[in-house]
Protein backbone atom coordinates (compact mmCIF):
# COMPACT_ATOMS: atom_id res chain seq x y z
CA UNK A 1 0.00 0.00 0.00
CA UNK A 2 1.17 3.67 -0.84
CA UNK A 3 0.38 6.25 1.49
CA UNK A 4 1.54 9.83 1.36
CA UNK A 5 0.91 12.91 3.20
CA UNK A 6 -0.57 16.06 0.87
CA UNK A 7 -0.61 19.77 2.54
CA UNK A 8 -2.58 22.65 0.63
CA UNK A 9 -4.81 25.55 1.94
CA UNK A 10 -7.35 24.23 1.94
CA UNK A 11 -9.14 20.65 1.32
CA UNK A 12 -10.42 21.10 -2.24
CA UNK A 13 -6.75 21.90 -3.51
CA UNK A 14 -4.85 19.24 -1.47
CA UNK A 15 -8.13 16.87 -2.58
CA UNK A 16 -6.98 17.74 -5.99
CA UNK A 17 -3.39 17.25 -5.39
CA UNK A 18 -4.78 13.69 -4.37
CA UNK A 19 -6.65 12.83 -7.41
CA UNK A 20 -4.25 13.83 -9.91
CA UNK A 21 -1.05 12.06 -8.19
CA UNK A 22 -3.24 8.63 -6.83
CA UNK A 23 -6.22 8.70 -9.03
CA UNK A 24 -9.62 8.24 -7.98
CA UNK A 25 -9.25 5.06 -5.87
CA UNK A 26 -7.26 6.69 -2.97
CA UNK A 27 -8.69 6.63 0.37
CA UNK A 28 -7.99 9.27 3.03
CA UNK A 29 -6.80 7.79 6.01
CA UNK A 30 -7.31 11.14 8.38
CA UNK A 31 -7.30 14.61 7.74
CA UNK A 32 -6.42 17.60 10.04
CA UNK A 33 -6.96 21.13 9.85
CA UNK A 34 -4.85 24.15 11.16
CA UNK A 35 -2.64 27.27 10.78
CA UNK A 36 0.87 28.06 9.22
CA UNK A 37 2.59 31.18 9.80
CA UNK A 38 -0.82 32.45 10.59
CA UNK A 39 -2.31 31.15 7.01
CA UNK A 40 -4.70 28.09 6.42
CA UNK A 41 -3.61 24.96 6.04
CA UNK A 42 -4.62 21.28 5.35
CA UNK A 43 -3.38 18.15 5.83
CA UNK A 44 -4.48 15.13 4.32
CA UNK A 45 -2.78 11.62 4.28
CA UNK A 46 -4.01 9.33 1.98
CA UNK A 47 -2.93 5.76 0.80
CA UNK A 48 -3.53 3.66 -2.61
CA UNK A 49 -3.91 -0.13 -2.60
CA UNK A 50 -2.49 -1.78 -5.06
CA UNK A 51 -5.24 -3.09 -7.51
CA UNK A 52 -5.90 -6.26 -6.73
CA UNK A 53 -3.99 -9.20 -9.92
CA UNK A 54 -7.20 -11.86 -9.13
CA UNK A 55 -9.76 -9.35 -10.01
CA UNK A 56 -7.89 -8.15 -13.32
CA UNK A 57 -7.53 -11.60 -14.41
CA UNK A 58 -11.28 -13.27 -13.73
CA UNK A 59 -12.34 -9.66 -15.21
CA UNK A 60 -10.04 -7.93 -17.34
CA UNK A 61 -12.89 -5.71 -18.39
CA UNK A 62 -13.84 -4.52 -15.38
CA UNK A 63 -13.37 -0.92 -15.71
CA UNK A 64 -11.87 1.42 -12.22
CA UNK A 65 -14.12 2.33 -9.86
CA UNK A 66 -14.48 6.32 -9.80
CA UNK A 67 -16.27 8.19 -7.34
CA UNK A 68 -17.88 11.83 -7.12
CA UNK A 69 -16.50 13.78 -4.77
CA UNK A 70 -17.35 13.68 -1.42
CA UNK A 71 -18.49 9.73 -1.92
CA UNK A 72 -16.91 6.13 -0.17
CA UNK A 73 -14.02 5.23 -1.68
CA UNK A 74 -13.57 1.54 -2.92
CA UNK A 75 -12.84 -0.62 0.23
CA UNK A 76 -12.71 2.72 2.45
CA UNK A 77 -15.03 0.52 5.18
CA UNK A 78 -13.13 -2.28 5.32
CA UNK A 79 -9.31 0.00 6.06
CA UNK A 80 -11.13 2.42 8.22
CA UNK A 81 -12.33 -0.89 10.31
CA UNK A 82 -8.70 -2.29 10.20
CA UNK A 83 -7.19 0.71 10.82
CA UNK A 84 -9.68 1.49 13.83
CA UNK A 85 -8.91 -2.06 15.17
CA UNK A 86 -4.90 -1.51 14.77
CA UNK A 87 -5.20 1.85 17.41
CA UNK A 88 -7.11 -0.08 19.52
CA UNK A 89 -4.28 -2.49 19.87
CA UNK A 90 -1.49 -0.25 19.67
CA UNK A 91 -2.97 1.91 22.25
CA UNK A 92 -3.73 -1.20 24.24
CA UNK A 93 0.26 -1.62 24.46
CA UNK A 94 1.09 1.95 24.40
CA UNK A 95 -1.03 2.89 27.54
CA UNK A 96 0.55 0.64 29.81
CA UNK A 97 3.78 2.14 29.32
CA UNK A 98 2.19 5.56 30.29
CA UNK A 99 3.91 5.59 33.96
CA UNK A 100 1.21 7.40 35.56
CA UNK A 101 3.62 8.19 38.21
CA UNK A 102 5.80 10.79 36.35
CA UNK A 103 2.81 13.02 37.00
CA UNK A 104 2.08 15.34 39.92
CA UNK A 105 -1.16 14.12 42.08
CA UNK A 106 -3.07 16.86 40.66
CA UNK A 107 -2.08 16.41 37.00
CA UNK A 108 -2.94 12.59 37.75
CA UNK A 109 -5.99 13.42 38.89
CA UNK A 110 -7.23 15.33 36.73
CA UNK A 111 -6.29 13.07 33.32
CA UNK A 112 -7.42 10.04 35.18
CA UNK A 113 -11.03 12.30 35.50
CA UNK A 114 -10.94 12.83 31.77
CA UNK A 115 -10.71 9.15 31.14
CA UNK A 116 -13.82 8.40 33.12
CA UNK A 117 -15.08 11.72 30.87
CA UNK A 118 -14.59 9.28 27.80
CA UNK A 119 -11.50 11.14 25.94
CA UNK A 120 -9.83 8.69 23.59
CA UNK A 121 -6.55 7.04 24.12
CA UNK A 122 -4.70 9.39 22.09
CA UNK A 123 -5.57 12.49 23.54
CA UNK A 124 -4.88 11.16 27.26
CA UNK A 125 -1.53 9.88 25.99
CA UNK A 126 -0.78 13.46 24.44
CA UNK A 127 -1.93 15.03 27.67
CA UNK A 128 0.89 12.47 29.57
CA UNK A 129 3.38 13.61 27.01
CA UNK A 130 3.19 16.97 27.66
CA UNK A 131 3.30 16.70 31.25
CA UNK A 132 5.38 13.98 32.58
CA UNK A 133 8.50 15.22 34.72
CA UNK A 134 7.06 18.73 34.61
CA UNK A 135 4.54 18.99 37.80
CA UNK A 136 4.34 22.60 37.79
CA UNK A 137 2.75 22.40 34.32
CA UNK A 138 -1.39 22.82 34.65
CA UNK A 139 -3.53 20.38 32.43
CA UNK A 140 -5.79 22.88 32.01
CA UNK A 141 -2.56 25.26 30.07
CA UNK A 142 -1.99 21.94 27.91
CA UNK A 143 -5.47 21.15 26.97
CA UNK A 144 -5.91 24.80 25.82
CA UNK A 145 -3.15 24.25 23.29
CA UNK A 146 -5.32 21.49 21.68
CA UNK A 147 -9.03 22.56 22.11
CA UNK A 148 -9.87 26.27 20.39
CA UNK A 149 -12.48 28.37 21.28
CA UNK A 150 -13.37 31.49 19.08
CA UNK A 151 -16.78 33.22 20.88
CA UNK A 152 -19.57 33.47 19.14
CA UNK A 153 -19.59 37.02 18.79
CA UNK A 154 -20.31 39.63 15.93
CA UNK A 155 -16.67 40.76 16.79
CA UNK A 156 -14.69 37.03 16.32
CA UNK A 157 -17.28 36.07 13.17
CA UNK A 158 -17.61 38.91 10.68
CA UNK A 159 -18.05 37.04 8.00
CA UNK A 160 -21.79 38.10 5.59
CA UNK A 161 -22.67 34.54 4.98
CA UNK A 162 -23.03 32.11 8.18
CA UNK A 163 -23.67 28.23 6.72
CA UNK A 164 -24.94 25.64 9.61
CA UNK A 165 -24.96 22.23 8.89
CA UNK A 166 -25.19 18.85 11.13
CA UNK A 167 -27.20 15.87 11.26
CA UNK A 168 -31.02 16.07 11.89
CA UNK A 169 -31.80 16.36 15.13
CA UNK A 170 -28.86 18.15 16.79
CA UNK A 171 -30.27 21.49 17.22
CA UNK A 172 -29.01 22.72 14.33
CA UNK A 173 -32.11 25.14 13.24
CA UNK A 174 -32.72 25.78 16.96
CA UNK A 175 -28.70 27.48 16.99
CA UNK A 176 -29.23 29.31 14.01
CA UNK A 177 -31.77 30.85 15.36
CA UNK A 178 -30.46 31.82 18.71
CA UNK A 179 -26.96 32.95 17.74
CA UNK A 180 -29.11 35.69 15.04
CA UNK A 181 -31.34 36.77 18.05
CA UNK A 182 -27.62 37.49 20.13
CA UNK A 183 -26.22 38.92 17.02
CA UNK A 184 -29.27 41.66 16.82
CA UNK A 185 -28.59 42.41 20.39
CA UNK A 186 -24.78 43.42 19.96
CA UNK A 187 -26.33 44.92 16.76
CA UNK A 188 -29.59 46.67 16.88
CA UNK A 189 -28.81 47.90 13.30
CA UNK A 190 -27.96 45.15 11.27
CA UNK A 191 -29.83 44.23 8.68
CA UNK A 192 -29.60 39.85 9.04
CA UNK A 193 -31.39 37.28 6.51
CA UNK A 194 -32.42 34.04 7.94
CA UNK A 195 -32.07 31.59 4.73
CA UNK A 196 -33.51 27.77 4.50
CA UNK A 197 -31.80 25.65 2.22
CA UNK A 198 -33.22 22.46 3.86
CA UNK A 199 -35.83 20.65 1.14
CA UNK A 200 -36.00 17.50 2.70
CA UNK A 201 -37.45 18.64 6.04
CA UNK A 202 -40.40 20.95 6.17
CA UNK A 203 -40.41 21.21 9.95
CA UNK A 204 -37.25 22.93 10.23
CA UNK A 205 -38.14 25.31 7.18
CA UNK A 206 -41.41 26.36 9.08
CA UNK A 207 -39.93 26.85 12.07
CA UNK A 208 -37.70 28.75 10.75
CA UNK A 209 -40.05 30.75 8.78
CA UNK A 210 -42.22 31.34 11.48
CA UNK A 211 -39.76 32.65 13.77
CA UNK A 212 -37.98 35.20 11.08
CA UNK A 213 -41.53 36.40 11.33
CA UNK A 214 -42.11 36.99 15.04
CA UNK A 215 -38.51 38.56 14.79
CA UNK A 216 -39.33 40.48 11.84
CA UNK A 217 -35.99 38.99 10.28
CA UNK A 218 -36.36 38.66 5.85
CA UNK A 219 -36.78 35.55 5.04
CA UNK A 220 -35.41 33.46 2.00
CA UNK A 221 -35.99 29.76 0.83
CA UNK A 222 -33.49 28.43 -1.05
CA UNK A 223 -34.41 25.95 -3.98
CA UNK A 224 -32.82 26.97 -6.84
CA UNK A 225 -29.55 28.42 -8.38
CA UNK A 226 -30.69 31.24 -8.84
CA UNK A 227 -32.38 31.70 -5.33
CA UNK A 228 -28.93 31.59 -4.52
CA UNK A 229 -27.86 34.24 -6.84
CA UNK A 230 -30.49 36.21 -5.92
CA UNK A 231 -29.69 35.93 -2.37
CA UNK A 232 -25.76 37.44 -2.44
CA UNK A 233 -27.36 40.57 -4.71
CA UNK A 234 -29.33 41.38 -1.50
CA UNK A 235 -28.18 44.41 0.55
CA UNK A 236 -27.97 41.95 4.05
CA UNK A 237 -25.37 42.86 6.41
CA UNK A 238 -25.09 39.13 7.45
CA UNK A 239 -27.19 35.83 5.85
CA UNK A 240 -27.37 32.70 8.49
CA UNK A 241 -28.30 29.64 6.24
CA UNK A 242 -29.90 26.71 7.27
CA UNK A 243 -28.31 23.52 5.36
CA UNK A 244 -30.09 20.22 5.51
CA UNK A 245 -28.87 17.07 7.54
CA UNK A 246 -28.43 15.02 4.76
CA UNK A 247 -29.29 11.55 4.21
CA UNK A 248 -26.98 8.15 5.43
CA UNK A 249 -24.32 8.16 2.51
CA UNK A 250 -24.09 11.69 1.36
CA UNK A 251 -21.37 14.46 1.70
CA UNK A 252 -21.73 18.38 2.06
CA UNK A 253 -19.14 18.81 -0.85
CA UNK A 254 -21.01 16.96 -3.31
CA UNK A 255 -24.16 18.30 -2.35
CA UNK A 256 -23.07 21.78 -2.91
CA UNK A 257 -21.59 21.06 -6.20
CA UNK A 258 -25.18 19.62 -7.66
CA UNK A 259 -26.95 21.98 -6.39
CA UNK A 260 -24.34 24.86 -7.89
CA UNK A 261 -24.09 26.07 -4.55
CA UNK A 262 -20.24 27.84 -3.83
CA UNK A 263 -19.51 28.31 0.00
CA UNK A 264 -16.11 30.37 -0.60
CA UNK A 265 -14.86 33.96 0.48
CA UNK A 266 -16.75 35.80 3.09
CA UNK A 267 -18.30 32.66 4.07
CA UNK A 268 -18.16 30.34 7.70
CA UNK A 269 -19.37 27.24 7.62
CA UNK A 270 -20.61 26.07 11.82
CA UNK A 271 -20.76 22.23 12.24
CA UNK A 272 -23.28 21.57 14.86
CA UNK A 273 -23.02 18.48 17.27
CA UNK A 274 -24.37 17.06 20.41
CA UNK A 275 -21.94 15.04 23.05
CA UNK A 276 -24.56 12.09 22.97
CA UNK A 277 -23.53 10.92 20.18
CA UNK A 278 -20.51 8.01 20.04
CA UNK A 279 -17.00 9.39 19.18
CA UNK A 280 -17.24 7.31 15.92
CA UNK A 281 -19.99 8.90 14.79
CA UNK A 282 -19.37 12.29 15.77
CA UNK A 283 -15.56 11.54 13.29
CA UNK A 284 -17.67 9.93 10.88
CA UNK A 285 -20.03 13.42 11.21
CA UNK A 286 -16.46 15.75 10.32
CA UNK A 287 -15.85 13.80 7.22
CA UNK A 288 -19.79 14.22 5.95
CA UNK A 289 -19.50 17.91 6.50
CA UNK A 290 -15.72 18.69 5.43
CA UNK A 291 -15.85 21.55 3.51
CA UNK A 292 -13.15 24.32 2.96
CA UNK A 293 -14.93 26.85 4.86
CA UNK A 294 -15.57 24.78 7.76
CA UNK A 295 -15.07 27.05 10.61
CA UNK A 296 -16.13 26.51 14.10
CA UNK A 297 -17.97 23.57 16.38
CA UNK A 298 -21.47 24.08 18.16
CA UNK A 299 -22.18 22.22 20.95
CA UNK A 300 -25.49 21.57 21.51
CA UNK A 301 -28.59 19.55 24.43
CA UNK A 302 -25.66 19.75 26.87
CA UNK A 303 -27.99 19.40 29.49
CA UNK A 304 -28.81 16.37 28.61
CA UNK A 305 -25.30 14.83 28.14
CA UNK A 306 -23.29 12.29 30.43
CA UNK A 307 -20.09 12.50 29.51
CA UNK A 308 -18.20 15.74 27.85
CA UNK A 309 -14.82 13.92 26.71
CA UNK A 310 -16.10 14.37 22.98
CA UNK A 311 -16.02 17.83 23.29
CA UNK A 312 -12.38 17.37 23.93
CA UNK A 313 -11.69 14.93 21.14
CA UNK A 314 -12.86 16.51 18.29
CA UNK A 315 -11.25 19.48 19.36
CA UNK A 316 -7.80 17.36 19.04
CA UNK A 317 -8.91 15.78 16.02
CA UNK A 318 -10.17 18.72 14.07
CA UNK A 319 -8.51 21.83 15.24
CA UNK A 320 -11.70 23.63 14.89
CA UNK A 321 -12.46 25.86 17.64
CA UNK A 322 -15.57 25.92 19.87
CA UNK A 323 -17.79 28.72 19.08
CA UNK A 324 -21.07 28.16 20.64
CA UNK A 325 -22.50 26.12 23.80
CA UNK A 326 -26.28 25.61 23.96
CA UNK A 327 -28.48 24.11 26.28
CA UNK A 328 -32.10 23.98 27.21
CA UNK A 329 -35.45 25.17 25.16
CA UNK A 330 -35.53 28.60 25.65
CA UNK A 331 -34.30 30.21 21.87
CA UNK A 332 -33.97 33.97 24.02
CA UNK A 333 -31.49 32.58 27.35
CA UNK A 334 -30.14 28.92 26.14
CA UNK A 335 -26.53 29.68 24.03
CA UNK A 336 -23.46 31.24 25.77
CA UNK A 337 -20.60 32.02 23.74
CA UNK A 338 -17.37 29.69 23.69
CA UNK A 339 -14.64 30.76 26.54
CA UNK A 340 -11.95 28.42 28.05
CA UNK A 341 -13.82 28.80 31.36
CA UNK A 342 -17.13 27.69 30.68
CA UNK A 343 -15.94 25.13 28.55
CA UNK A 344 -13.25 23.79 31.26
CA UNK A 345 -16.17 24.35 34.19
CA UNK A 346 -18.29 22.13 31.62
CA UNK A 347 -16.12 19.36 31.24
CA UNK A 348 -14.72 19.16 34.79
CA UNK A 349 -17.89 20.17 37.42
CA UNK A 350 -20.46 19.43 35.04
CA UNK A 351 -21.68 23.58 35.33
CA UNK A 352 -23.68 24.69 32.73
CA UNK A 353 -22.50 28.05 30.83
CA UNK A 354 -23.82 31.21 32.23
CA UNK A 355 -25.88 32.35 28.88
CA UNK A 356 -26.90 35.62 26.73
CA UNK A 357 -29.88 37.01 28.70
CA UNK A 358 -29.81 33.66 30.98
CA UNK A 359 -29.83 33.12 35.21
CA UNK A 360 -26.46 32.17 36.97
CA UNK A 361 -24.38 29.14 36.23
CA UNK A 362 -25.86 26.06 37.91
CA UNK A 363 -24.46 22.15 38.07
CA UNK A 364 -26.23 19.92 36.29
CA UNK A 365 -26.20 16.96 38.49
Amino acid sequence: MQVKTFRGPDTRTVLKQIRAELGPDAVILSTQNGTENGRPCCEIMAALEPPSVGNRLTNPEQPDIATPSGGAYPGWKQMHQEWSCLKEHLFSVLKPQADYNLLSPRQRQALEYLEREEVLPEVAMHLWRAMKNAPDKSILEELRTIVAVKPWTGRHWPEKLHAFVGPYGSGKTSSLLRLALNLRREFPNRRIALANADQHHGKGRLLLQHYAELGEFPFVDLRSPEDWRHLHREAYDMIFIDLPGLPAGDHLDAWLMDKEISLKGNCAVHLVLSPHYSNTILQRFIEKFQVPALSSLIWTKLDEAETYGSLVNLGYSTRLPVSALSYGTSLSSSLAPADHQNLWKLVFTHRLPRTIGGGPEKPLH
